[in-house]
C-alpha cells in the first residue's frame, strides 16, 4: 500500500535563522504516525529582492562582519520556483503544507504561484495564516488553512486524507468548501513536554550554519518555552493569548520542563556535533529562581556557548554571573524605543530607562557581549523622538545594536492603530524586514526612516563631534554614501576590532 506522502515548505529570507523547530517537530510527528515526509527549504537561495537579513545588519554596523566562506556555506544556482517545482515532480506529495511569516511572504507568493496550476492539496500554517488567513485563502491552491498551534491539527487532517476521510471539521482550521469560508472552532494549547525532538535530518548541513560575533558556528536551537507573558503593542503574542483566553479559556503561555529542555539538548548537540545553542525565547529569564538554578546545572554538562534574549527586568548581577560561569556567549535585549512615556504608551512596554542602564551594566560587568535591539518608525513618531532612543542607547554599555524599521504585522495591537490612522491600507502586508518602512506618514518620511536605520550605530556610538558627518550619511546620493563608507570605516576600526 503506498504511503501518504507529505511535502514540507519552508519559504525563509536568505540564509535567515537556524532550522526551524516547527520544521523539525513536524517531521518527527509525520514520520512518528508512518508518514513519508521531505522537505524544500529556500534559505539558500538568493532572495532577488533582498539581501540576507545577517548581511543587511552586518552592512548597516548592526552586526560584526563574519564570513559564511570560511565554513564552505555557499547559496544555491537557479531560481527557487523552478527548483520547487522539480522536487514536486520527483516527490509527488499527496499534501503539501508550509508555515508562514509576514516576513517571508514575499517568497511564499513566488512559490504559491509557480506551482499554482499543480493538483496538489495545500495546508498553510504559522502566524501569518492566525491572523490574516483570508490573504492566504485568495490564492486558488490554497483552501484550507490552520489557525494557531498546528501539530496534532496536521496530523489529523493528514490520518483523514489518507483514509480519504473528511476532514473540513477539523478545528483550528478556517477552509473555502462550496463557496463560503468555514472558520472552525479553536482547540486547546498543544503539551508542549509531549511533543517529539525535533528532526531536522532533511535540512542540508549549511543551514546549521550562523554567525555570532563575527564567527560562524554550527548552531542547534532549542524551545524553552511558547508564548509570552508580556503584552507588547508590535508584537503578535498578546492577540495570540487572547485568541486562547477566548476560544479555550487556558493559557497560551507555557514553559517546558527543564528535564525535557535537557534530554533535547543531549540528543541534539550529540546528534549534530553541535558548536553553538540558540535559544530562542522571546524572554528566557521569565522564570522562577528554582527553575533558573535547575537549569544552571542542567548546561553545566554541555560546555558549548550558548545566546538568549530576555528583557531588562529579568536582569539580576547573581543570574548573570551564573550564566557567563556555564557559557552565555551572548546576549540580546529589546530596548525598542528610548523615550519612557512613548514606550509605555505606545509600544506598553513597561519599564523604566534606568533599569536598562543598569541590566546593560550588569552583563557588560559579567564580560557578556550584548546587542540591543530598537525600532524606528512607529506610528506618530517624530525625527526628535527617534533621537530619545539614540540618546538612551548612547548610555547604554553593548557590543553591537540594531534599529529595524517597525512593521505593522498582523495580529500586533499596533496594525490596527496604523490602518485606523490611514498610514496603511487594511489588506497590506510586509513580505521581508529588509525593504524600506512601511508607513506613510506627514511627520517622518520613508526616506528619512531609511537613512537613521543605516546611520543609527553610527549616532549611538560615535562621539558627537561626528553628528554632523553623520546627518550628510543618512542621504543615498553620492556624498551620503562617502560620508557612510567612511564613517563605517572609523566604526570598524574602533569598534569591532
Amino acid at each position: 500500500m503506498k504511503r501518504f506522502k507529505i511535502l514540507l515548505l519552508y519559504p525563509n529570507g536568505t540564509l535567515m535563522n537556524p532550522p526551524p523547530i516547527s520544521m523539525g517537530v513536524f517531521t518527527a510527528l509525520l514520520k512518528e504516525n508512518g508518514f513519508e515526509v521531505d522537505l524544500f527549504d529556500t534559505t539558500l537561495y538568493q532572495d532577488p529582492d533582498n539581501i540576507g537579513s545577517d548581511q543587511a545588519k552586518e552592512e548597516n554596523l548592526q552586526a560584526r562582519p563574519f564570513d559564511y566562506g570560511e565554513r564552505g556555506v555557499t547559496l544555491k544556482e537557479g531560481r527557487l520556483e523552478d527548483a520547487l517545482v522539480k522536487k514536486l515532480e520527483e516527490f509527488c506529495p499527496d499534501l503539501i503544507a508550509l508555515s508562514v511569516l509576514e516576513c517571508t511572504y514575499s517568497i511564499t507568493m513566488s512559490m504559491l504561484r509557480a506551482i499554482e496550476d499543480i493538483n496538489i492539496p495545500i495546508l498553510v500554517g504559522g502566524v501569518f495564516a492566525t491572523f490574516a488567513p483570508e490573504i492566504l485563502l485568495s490564492y486558488k491552491n490554497v483552501k484550507t488553512v490552520c489557525i494557531g498551534e498546528g501539530e496534532e491539527v496536521f496530523i489529523e487532517v493528514c490520518k483523514s486524507m489518507a483514509a480519504g476521510e473528511d476532514y473540513s471539521s477539523v478545528k483550528n482550521l478556517v477552509l473555502k468548501k462550496d463557496g463560503r469560508v468555514i472558520h472552525n472552532k479553536i482547540r486547546k494549547p498543544v503539551d508542549i513536554d509531549s511533543l517529539p525532538i525535533p528532526d531536522y535530518s532533511l535540512f542540508e548541513p549549511e543551514r546549521f550554519f550562523r554567525p555570532m560575533a563575527g564567527r560562524i558556528y554550527k548552531t542547534i536551537p532549542i524551545e524553552t518555552n511558547r508564548g509570552c507573558p508580556y503584552s507588547c503593542a508590535f508584537c503578535n503574542s498578546p492577540s495570540t493569548t487572547k485568541l486562547y483566553r477566548e476560544h479555550t479559556s487556558t493559557a497560551f503561555f507555557r514553559k517546558k520542563s527543564l528535564k525535557v529542555i535537557q534530554k533535547e539538548l543531549r540528543h541534539l548537540v550529540k546528534k549534530w556535533d553541535a558548536e553553538y545553542v540558540y535559544f530562542t525565547s522571546d524572554t528566557f529569564l521569565a522564570i522562577s529562581d528554582a527553575e533558573f538554578e535547575e537549569f544552571i546545572e542542567i548546561y553545566r554538562e554541555f560546555e558549548i556557548p550558548f545566546w538568549m534574549q530576555s528583557r531588562p527586568e529579568t536582569i539580576t548581577e547573581y543570574r548573570i554571573r551564573k550564566l557567563k560561569e556555564i557559557g552565555c556567549h551572548r546576549m540580546s535585549i529589546g530596548l525598542e524605543h528610548g523615550n519612557s512615556e512613548f514606550r509605555k504608551r505606545v509600544l506598553k512596554k513597561i519599564f523604566n530607562n534606568k533599569t536598562i542602564i543598569d541590566a546593560s551594566k550588569i552583563i557588560a560587568d559579567a564580560g557578556i557581549p550584548l546587542t540591543i535591539n530598537n525600532m524606528i518608525g512607529f506610528p506618530d513618531e517624530t525625527r526628535e523622538l527617534i533621537f530619545d532612543t539614540i540618546e538612551l542607547n548612547r548610555e547604554l554599555t553593548f557590543d553591537t545594536v540594531n534599529a529595524v524599521p517597525f512593521f505593522p504585522f498582523h495580529g500586533t495591537p499596533l496594525h490596527k492603530v496604523c490602518v485606523e490612522r490611514g498610514y496603511i491600507n487594511e489588506d497590506s502586508y510586509f513580505g521581508s524586514l529588509n525593504v524600506d518602512a512601511p508607513l506613510e506618514m506627514p511627520q517622518l518620511s520613508k526616506k528619512e526612516i531609511k537613512g537613521l536605520r543605516r546611520t543609527f550605530a553610527l549616532y549611538a556610538r560615535l562621539p558627537k563631534s561626528y553628528w554632523p558627518e553623520i546627518r550628510k550619511a543618512e542621504k543615498f546620493d553620492a556624498e551620503g554614501n562617502r560620508a557612510f563608507e567612511n564613517l563605517r570605516n572609523i566604526y570598524q576600526e574602533k569598534y569591532f576590532n
